[in-house]
């Protein structure tokens, strides 16, 4: 791997975007990378959009991209925004549930986009679309969204298994470590069986 490849979390405040960044920064570094990140919290606690950019490779001279080769949305409506950072080739990687609606579809000012795998279509991107908090759940608590969607994009990301558990070790508390273990490892199995179906 010689250029540096950007990944791009998005999602709403309170998803947990900016641990998910550091589990991947930690990944990277764990597969001996160089690492840059950066982040835009935007409204992040009042429900607002949230983008963290994490980049990687043997030599990252910055921390920010304009585009980006994989995309990881907590919720889709942001996965929708995120296309517009993703050229062909590129990878999104979207939650469908959460669905968190947003103040202006409540108000009726606009409609909630429903058809991403068009949209992502149009754009030449390959989705991977998961039940992001069907598999948290199944984990053990619906907080770990984040880990299962990281698990389900190492499908598209150049780490090996023993690099994301020194990842998640790293970067998470002992005391949920387990939890996020499990949630990886369904995240990485929904996506091996969509690749199989497909």
């Amino acid at each position: 791997m010689n250029g540096a490849t950007t990944v791009s979390l998005v999602g709403v405040g309170g998803q947990g975007i900016l641990l998910a960044a550091a589990v991947l920064a930690e990944t990277a570094a764990a597969a001996g990378l160089e690492v840059k990140a950066s982040e835009v919290k935007g409204m992040s606690q009042r429900g607002g959009s949230v983008l963290s950019t994490v980049r990687f490779g043997e030599h990252v001279w910055s921390p920010v991209s304009p585009h980006a080769d994989v995309v990881i949305a907590t919720e889709p409506l942001e996965g929708l925004r995120g296309l517009s950072l993703l050229g062909p080739q590129g990878t999104l990687v979207c939650a469908v549930t959460p669905r968190i609606t947003p103040g202006s579809v409540l108000r009726r000012e606009e409609e909630y986009p429903d058809d991403l795998a068009g949209a992502a279509a149009a754009r030449g991107v390959r989705l991977l679309a998961v039940d992001a908090e069907s598999l948290a759940r199944r984990a053990g608590t619906v907080r770990a969204v984040n880990v299962a969607l990281l698990g389900a994009a190492s499908a598209a990301l150049p780490f090996t298994d023993d690099a994301w558990q020194r990842g998640l070790t790293a970067a998470l508390p002992a005391r949920i470590l387990e939890v996020n273990r499990r949630a990886f490892a369904l995240g990485r199995g929904a996506v091996a069986s969509q690749e199989v179906e497909t």
